[in-house]
């Protein structure tokens, strides 16, 4: 395992870790199972060891307020 991927395996061991989490739902598309993670009030899709930032959090909406 390279240094660099060490480095974010611990860092994601990390912030699952040490943060207020929660699986909100569970869907499925074709053959995958994705899950809708709330991790200190943001929402993240979850598939496998994939995170993605949905965007959709009350301080997202907060920083689109402020950038208009």
């Amino acid at each position: 395992m390279t240094m660099k991927k060490l480095i974010l395996l611990l860092a994601l061991a990390f912030v699952m870790c040490g943060c207020n989490k929660h699986i909100e739902n569970t869907f499925r598309v074709g053959n995958v199972d994705y899950d809708v993670v709330v991790i200190d009030d943001c929402e993240y899709i979850k598939a496998g060891m994939s995170f993605a930032h949905k965007g959709n959090c009350k301080y997202c909406a907060e920083r689109r307020r402020k950038e208009q």
